[in-house]
């Protein structure tokens, strides 16, 4: 008599214990407080690329700064013994390099400062836009990150990506996470669940905006500018003659 079939190997259970952990991760954030940014309306915002040389593929200057509501800007301030005077405008980052803020219609937000640390604060629901104002007399090119993210990319900030290329004493507006290169998502305060980053798995770095500047090699540029000159020169406005 042929023996029985064994028996059904038991379930394993684990579909369910991450499941588990991912809702309590989940939940953690929403309940935390304060203030995200999220990828609101599709606005059209046209881009051009160019090309900057840089010095080095190490940043000349790495910076950041933060951002929260009125009660969590408060809090960090505490935290940091700082003073609870506000100021207004724009403020100096990156090795005084840039004068940067965040824009409603025109206006800066107000700010904190601590510690050489800058705490803007927000309001829940509006939409914002990153001053960047070269202080230099030099091209530079800024990395610009948004609670992590690399708001040409949406992708994960690294300081080598690319990033935005501003002439001398220029100023420049980033208006929202780009989708294409005439299509931005807007910046839009909002709670830390709704983050852009929040939903890539990033919320821990919800908060701060980053900035890489990288200087133009002037010399490499002037070199290939002759380069290039000398290449003229030498065209031929009749190849086809005999």
């Amino acid at each position: 008599m042929p023996a029985p079939p064994p028996p059904p190997p038991a379930p394993v259970h684990k579909s369910g214990y991450g499941s588990y952990h991912s809702d309590h991760a989940a939940a953690r954030i929403q309940e935390r407080p304060g203030l995200g940014t999220s990828a609101g309306q599709e606005r059209y915002s046209a881009l051009e690329t160019t090309r900057l040389i840089r010095k080095s593929d190490t940043p000349d200057a790495v910076d950041s700064f933060h951002y929260n509501d009125e009660t969590g800007a408060k809090t960090m301030v505490e935290v940091l013994g700082g003073s609870m005077n506000k100021h207004s405008g724009l403020f100096s980052t990156a090795g005084e390099r840039l004068k940067a803020g965040l824009l409603h219609y025109g206006s800066a937000y107000p700010h904190y400062e601590v510690n050489d640390k800058r705490i803007v604060i927000g309001e829940n629901g509006d939409h914002y836009v990153v001053r960047l104002e070269n202080r230099t007399k030099k091209r530079i090119e800024v990395v610009l990150s948004v609670d992590g993210l690399n708001v040409l990319t949406g992708k994960a900030a690294s300081p080598n990506q690319h990033g935005f290329v501003l002439e001398p004493k220029a100023t420049y507006n980033v208006d929202g996470f780009r989708k294409d290169s005439t299509t931005v998502r807007s910046f839009v305060f909002g709670s830390v669940a709704r983050a852009k980053a929040a939903a890539s798995g990033g919320a821990s770095n919800v908060g701060v905006i980053g900035l890489a500047v990288f200087e133009e090699d002037e010399a490499r540029v002037k070199a290939e500018l002759l380069k290039e000159q000398q290449a003229r020169e030498g065209a031929n406005a009749f190849p086809g003659a005999r």
